[in-house]
């Protein structure tokens, strides 16, 4: 009996602890709601992904009260992804290839992104993930967006595309 409950305590700990640094993302919002949300709306190709600790070479400043986060915003990397744009859906293409900022792993909110693919991104000039802290981190470079697995962010896909382009007539 006691074996026993030494394992269950032992595995509710675990699933709880998963529970706690699991992203977590309301429902999937419906492509009008996503486009509306975002600054830039693309499709194009993954050329480049990097991992860096380096904010200070992308450009990233933070605003707000960061010791709510409870971490150093420093110490956890980002992926940085270079997509070169086959197509704009919304905002302004400022160039061909744009910067596209990620949490390092789904468990903080990642999008896994494989070079080679082509995707639809839907992003901001801000990281919203940190919104909720009242914290704002964005890039002072003018072709840097963030990114996270709570967007529609995406492989490409046609019916995607399709709902996007009725959303942008409309």
């Amino acid at each position: 009996m006691k074996t026993i409950r030494t394992f269950l305590t032992i595995f509710l700990t675990f699933i709880g602890t998963i529970n706690a640094f699991a992203c977590r993302c309301q429902d999937e919002l419906p492509v009008s709601a996503s486009v509306k949300r975002s600054d830039v709306v693309f499709s194009g190709q993954v050329i480049s992904k990097t991992l860096t600790k380096n904010f200070d070479s992308l450009g990233i400043v933070m605003t707000g009260d960061n010791a709510k986060m409870g971490i150093n915003w420093r110490e956890a990397p980002i992926v940085v992804v270079k997509i070169k744009v086959e197509k704009m859906y919304k905002g302004r293409l400022t160039a061909s290839i744009l910067t596209v900022l990620t949490a390092y792993s789904g468990a903080a909110c990642g999008v896994y992104f494989q070079t080679g693919e082509k995707c639809i991104v839907y992003a901001t000039r801000f990281d919203e993930i940190l919104g909720s802290l009242k914290i704002k981190r964005r890039s002072k470079d003018k072709t840097a967006f963030w990114t996270h697995s709570c967007t529609r962010t995406q492989g490409w896909n046609g019916e995607e595309e399709r709902e996007i382009m009725k959303e942008m007539k409309g």
